[in-house]
């Protein structure tokens, strides 16, 4: 009796092993998805720049991916030159106040890759002569940007390495003219 009551209660204590571990299974595979469709803070940010961006070319943003607004375009056979949804000024604000509080939290170097990105995506629309102007001038104006960051980083660099080679110059000196002027009150 004893021992169908143990082996009972190992079929059972099994079973349960094997519910327990099936429920871990699916409650991860949801936790994966689930962060898997939430988009990255860096997804969140490009698409945060290419509406601005599109809103400086004159581009309403669909959410169309490029391949099917160049598929649209070439069936009517002419450049995109859709109306702007109007944004209101409190959507803005917060897409702007976002845009700020993800480049306060990252590195330039980070966001400069992000939005290049962005613009080599825009480029690839079939885009009107001055809209690709504009896209251009939008660019040389991003890498001038980082020309002028990596720049200043370069001169804080040696600056830093200038005022620490001074610093200990000075307290090398100092401490040569304070045994001089101990060897003079002696």
């Amino acid at each position: 009796m004893k021992g169908m009551e143990n082996e009972l209660s190992h079929q059972f204590q099994a079973g349960k092993q094997a519910q327990e571990k099936e429920q871990y299974q699916e409650d991860y595979k949801q936790e994966v998805l689930e962060v898997m469709q939430q988009p990255s803070e860096e997804t969140q940010y490009k698409q945060l720049f290419k509406q601005s961006l599109l809103a400086q070319l004159g581009i309403s943003d669909e959410k169309d991916s490029s391949k099917e607004v160049k598929e649209e375009a070439k069936a009517e056979k002419a450049p995109i030159d859709k109306q702007l949804k109007q944004e209101t000024p409190q959507e803005k604000e917060q897409r702007l106040a976002k845009m700020k509080e993800f480049e306060q939290k990252h590195s330039f170097d980070k966001v400069y890759k992000l939005k290049k990105e962005v613009l080599q995506e825009l480029k690839e629309l079939d885009l009107t002569d001055s809209q690709r102007e504009k896209l251009t001038k939008l660019e040389k104006a991003l890498d001038t940007e980082k020309k002028d960051h990596d720049k200043q980083k370069k001169e804080e660099k040696s600056q830093n390495g200038f005022t620490k080679f001074f610093a200990r110059n000075n307290g090398a000196f100092s401490s040569k003219k304070q045994k001089d002027q101990q060897e003079i009150e002696r």
